[in-house]
């Protein structure tokens, strides 16, 4: 089930209680290049001095996303919703060294970028409203 997720669930101390199942997760280890990424994606421009929090809550106003678990399921999404709806994938693949945080790549599929196979901590699945 896609779900909204609101600027508060990510820079808001009393929210980061969540789960890996939660888009919410993935969505706080993003970095200010990544929101200024899907906002390119949405064609919404921003100053590159704007703060994160903004980006995020400009970003977050466009998108709908749905954590995955596999490759399977991102490609059953996209086969469903890419008649009606633009979709990014953000995968987030983690260094043989370090597992604890995933480093966040963005794929699109309508361009046919390939999804990774390994080191995959999660993906994101991000559909334009």
């Amino acid at each position: 089930m896609f779900q909204i997720v609101e600027p508060r669930e990510l820079f808001d101390p009393r929210f980061w209680q969540v789960s890996e199942d939660n888009p919410a997760y993935w969505l706080a280890q993003l970095r200010k290049a990544d929101w200024h990424r899907l906002l390119n994606f949405v064609n919404v421009k921003m100053p590159m001095k704007t703060k994160k929090q903004a980006l995020a809550e400009a970003a977050l106003q466009h998108f709908e996303f749905m954590h995955c678990d596999g490759r399977g399921e991102v490609w059953q999404l996209w086969t469903a919703t890419r008649k009606e709806h633009r979709a990014l994938v953000i995968q987030f693949r983690h260094s043989e060294s370090d597992w604890s945080r995933g480093l966040p790549e963005f794929v699109d599929l309508d361009k046919n970028e390939p999804l990774g196979f390994v080191n995959i901590a999660g993906r994101l699945f991000c559909k334009v409203k």
